[in-house]
């Protein structure tokens, strides 16, 4: 019965899915009759079927990762999302195996097509209102809990040397932010901002992410940092990622790094507030909103950013270095173009017969912890720590 009920309210989005498919000029003619076709007679499908969207799914991935990802075609993109959604609807038809399998399934079909996919016109959340409706519908069975174990924090400071503290602010005014931090392009720490989010209290609990999102695909970055040879990515489920990498010290570092995870899960979008800081804005485009999620020891290496940031920490503790865009020249930026914005010395442990100049730089740095946000201004570098296990979100603006 509940796959009736889930089916019933999924198939609701049909119409704008067509009309999306009718007003699509670059598709690929046979491609665009399959779907339309389909999608007219959705209710009669079988696993014929859902072989042959599989097909139009393969094809796509396969023109998605022909190049470069800011190279892809919006159709191919338009197409995933599309697809996916008739894959959804047939699996909740033709589905075989325990209902539990079925519901991950569902979830990872949706997922892909998210991670892969793009918003449509006529229902530019089509996948994660799906997600959404299952979430609700599919019974709450019992959810195997991880244990929470006590963690240390350390922290990791060789050198001191000129090591200058950001200063510590108690909710300031908008004008004094603006005046004095905004307008001056200067760091500071801002605290008893961000206490009434929920997520303070609720993402505590690992559990809560795995009552709530556990079946639910992401990207984690596996190893020490972008930089190295060895960094790659995985998609995993989060289940997966808090077990395996949360918990569990052997095997690479994962992290769920500067990753859009509000948009993937509207649900968590509900345990945090956009803080009124971001208004100050040059453009009007909305704020992107990130999440850094994973255990001690994670890293960004020394970079600097274009835009304005807030670093909201929520869970954890992070150590963070930074430097004035004046000491540029003392950080030794990456020559490769993809690397230009991320410096090649460690302020952790800087290597000053490498790196002689380092000693001209002048190093700012904090221990953000929870309940506080850093303001980091635009191309001001910044290296980030994780001194446990921690939940970071980064409102980035113009």
């Amino acid at each position: 019965m509940a796959m009736d009920k889930v089916f019933a309210k999924l198939v609701q989005f049909k119409n704008n899915v067509l009309v999306e498919l009718q007003e699509a000029t670059d598709f690929n003619f046979v491609i665009k009759s399959l779907l339309t076709d389909y999608l007219n007679k959705v209710e009669d499908l079988d696993s014929s079927c859902s072989l042959k969207i599989q097909a139009v799914l393969d094809y796509m991935y396969e023109l998605a990762n022909s190049g470069k990802w800011v190279d892809v075609k919006l159709y191919v993109r338009k197409t995933i999302t599309i697809a996916s959604y008739l894959k959804l609807l047939i699996h909740l038809y033709v589905s075989e195996g325990s209902v539990d399998d079925i519901w991950k399934e569902l979830f990872k079909i949706i997922d892909h097509g998210i991670l892969f996919g793009c918003p449509l016109k006529q229902e530019p959340r089509l996948l994660q209102k799906c997600a959404s409706i299952i979430h609700s519908l599919m019974p709450r069975n019992d959810i195997i809990k991880v244990h929470m174990p006590e963690e240390g924090v350390k922290e990791s400071i060789n050198d001191v040397r000129n090591l200058q503290l950001i200063g510590i602010l108690n909710c300031p005014d908008m004008e004094t932010f603006y005046k004095d931090y905004i307008m001056q392009e200067k760091p500071v720490v801002l605290e008893n901002c961000i206490d009434h989010w929920p997520a303070i209290e609720k993402w505590k609990d690992q559990n809560y992410f795995l009552k709530l999102a556990g079946m639910r695909t992401v990207a984690i970055e596996l190893g020490r940092d972008y930089t190295n040879t060895e960094w790659t990515q995985k998609l995993m489920t989060i289940e997966e990622f808090i077990k395996n990498h949360i918990f569990n010290s052997n095997g690479p570092i994962g992290y769920l790094a500067q990753y859009q995870l509000f948009d993937h899960i509207p649900e968590l979008k509900q345990d945090i507030f956009e803080p009124e800081y971001c208004c100050f804005s040059d453009t009007n485009e909305p704020v992107d909103i990130n999440a850094w999620y994973g255990p001690q020891g994670t890293l960004s290496p020394l970079h600097y950013d274009s835009k304005r940031n807030l670093l909201a920490q929520v869970v954890g503790k992070k150590q963070i270095f930074l430097f004035s865009p004046k000491d540029t020249d003392y950080l030794y930026p990456y020559e490769d173009t993809l690397l230009h914005n991320t410096a090649q010395v460690d302020p952790r442990r800087p290597n000053f017969e490498k790196f002689p100049k380092y000693k001209e730089a002048r190093p700012y740095y904090c221990t953000l912890s929870p309940g506080q946000m850093l303001y980091i201004p635009p191309k001001w570098w910044h290296c980030v720590e994780s001194l446990s296990l921690s939940f970071s979100v980064s409102f980035w603006w113009e």
